[in-house]
């Protein structure tokens, strides 16, 4: 994040330097990357110079007809027999059909048969853009003098980096915000049907994971990406993962310990577990309703996107001003601009899905 300095003389000592905050800086960076995990899961595209709005370009997928069926005579080498491939009608999502995997398929148009020197009918493709619109944060912090002289760069530097841990914070907390909005793909513990109807009891289990995983790997097809072609990504609090690894279920994750290495047990780390990795954050937000409800957010690759219009930025002013005229405080301050979008696309295909659950401890 850069640093601004603006004038010298921190009550007597001049030697405070951007180079040296930077480096203090960077310090709290690598500090909170482990916690901070909604940036790293997302598409990433900052605004050029003189842009109002981010855009993520999504192209569409091309349907292939429902109630296809396979010539019982004379039908290419290898098929024989009738049959729908694809049952009588898809399921619905978003308005339009899809198979069971997550395709789009439609009762007329897109990838059919073709009659002997007849073209098939002409479909009309094209992307689905979305974008975003910067919304601006920051926060001003003053010391006194008297607090700069006594411990100049104790107090500046220990008060920027706080300034910089609350703007990861704050990114962090606007991605999740804008991810956790979506109302499909969610799964709400206890078989429970809202969040409303979640009571005390109704804690994360490795069955509510197994469906959100299911949710996902059935769209997968059609936009419900692997991350490196392998796992999908659970943003989880430490509060309902303790409640995971003490679920001892059949199928859970103490009962798996039985039969494969149990050393995540006892390094108290979820880790990969059937093709969900888990990132454990303590600011994944919870939800207030009749108990604190712990969204476990799971994504798929390219489920959304973010971008900065202004990078993270932190300023140092100590220049005397009509403000300020005895320059009897340092002020330091932070801003950040930034934009995001959840990815559909245009069969309303689900990228993210989440457990909503309650847990111990709370």
């Amino acid at each position: 994040m850069p640093v601004t300095v603006r004038g010298t003389g921190w009550g007597g000592a001049d030697n405070l330097t951007s180079e040296l905050l930077v480096s203090y800086i960077s310090d709290e960076i690598k500090i909170l990357e482990p916690d901070l995990q909604y940036a790293r899961l997302g598409k990433r595209r900052d605004a050029p110079k003189g842009f109002d709005r981010i855009v993520f370009p999504q192209t569409n997928q091309i349907p292939v007809l429902i109630n296809v069926s396979m010539a019982t005579t004379g039908g290419p080498t290898g098929f024989s027999g009738g049959g729908s491939v694809f049952g009588a009608t898809g399921s619905i999502q978003g308005g339009q059909a899809s198979d069971a995997r997550g395709y789009p398929v439609s009762s007329t148009q897109g990838v059919a048969a073709i009659t002997e020197g007849t073209n098939p009918t002409s479909i009309t493709w094209g992307a689905t853009s979305y974008s975003s619109g910067p919304a601006q944060y920051g926060v001003l912090v003053t010391i006194s003098d008297l607090l700069v002289q006594n411990s100049a760069i104790e107090s500046v530097d220990s008060c920027t980096m706080h300034v910089r841990n609350a703007l990861a914070r704050l990114v962090d907390t606007c991605l999740q915000t804008i991810v956790n909005a979506g109302t499909n793909g969610v799964v709400y513990s206890g078989n429970k049907t809202s969040r409303s109807g979640l009571a005390a009891g109704d804690l994360l289990t490795q069955a509510d994971m197994s469906e959100v995983y299911t949710v996902l790997a059935s769209s997968n097809a059609a936009g419900a990406k692997y991350f490196d072609g392998a796992y999908f990504a659970a943003v989880i609090n430490p509060r309902p993962e303790s409640d995971l690894m003490n679920n001892t279920q059949v199928g859970g994750f103490v009962d798996a310990g039985r039969y494969t290495s149990v050393d995540d047990l006892r390094k108290g780390a979820m880790k990969d577990f059937r093709g969900i990795r888990y990132l454990r954050s303590a600011y994944q937000n919870y939800f207030n309703s009749t108990v604190a409800v712990f969204p476990t957010t799971v994504l798929s690759a390219d489920a959304f996107g973010w971008g900065y219009f202004q990078e993270p930025q932190a300023i140092v002013t100590n220049t005397p001003d009509s403000n300020n005229a005895l320059n009897l405080y340092t002020s330091i301050g932070g801003k950040v601009t930034l934009g995001a979008t959840r990815f559909e696309d245009s069969i309303g295909t689900v990228r993210i899905a989440r457990v909503e659950s309650a847990a111990s401890n709370t």
